[in-house]
């Protein structure tokens, strides 16, 4: 046989490593820094929040969730949070939520239902110690990182890091999703 030739052996390994590709690139979402997910389904994911409440992201259908991945240990992180309490406010009654998802670890998890009580956050606050969702949508585990997601339940965008004035962005692209 000459090296050009492929065995069915070959080709049927083939298929089943392009299948476990496929799978593998679902089972992700496609969560990827820049917006390249945008139009994509959002995987559906179960989390404990603070009180000890199982939390389900299908528990939002039909409602525009931003998802913000967060630590205690963040800076950008603090500075961010309030002006999503902010927007939350102001448009938590038109069908918005926030779930912040926190990416503490067992050894500082404590530490987030105070850090979320001093920014004043009104919305689920949602703990990933084992960073199931994290890797998900945030594999590189930047924080933060923010994936919104239409009333259909499909990632709109994403959006990493936080300088100051971000926040009008967001705001209007929350705007636009909530008034569709």
């Amino acid at each position: 046989m000459s090296s050009s030739t492929t065995t069915s052996s070959e080709r049927r390994a083939g298929r089943r490593l392009a299948l476990a590709l496929t799978l593998v690139a679902a089972a992700c979402g496609g969560a990827q820094s820049g917006g390249s997910s945008s139009g994509r389904m959002a995987s559906d994911f179960a989390l404990r929040d603070l009180t000890g409440r199982t939390v389900r992201l299908s528990d939002y259908r039909g409602k525009v969730v931003l998802m913000n991945f967060w630590a205690t240990w963040c800076g950008p992180c603090a500075h961010e949070l309030p002006h999503l309490e902010r927007i939350y406010q102001k448009y938590g009654g038109q069908g918005f939520v926030v779930l912040a998802i926190s990416m503490d670890g067992p050894e500082s998890s404590a530490g987030v239902g105070p850090k979320a009580a001093s920014y004043g956050l009104s919305f689920p606050v949602l703990l990933d110690e084992e960073t199931r969702v994290v890797g998900v949508y945030n594999p590189s585990r930047r924080a933060p990182y923010t994936v919104l997601i239409d009333r259909a339940g499909a990632i709109a965008g994403t959006r990493e890091g936080y300088h100051p004035g971000d926040e009008a962005k967001v705001e209007s692209e929350v705007q636009a999703l909530v008034a569709r």
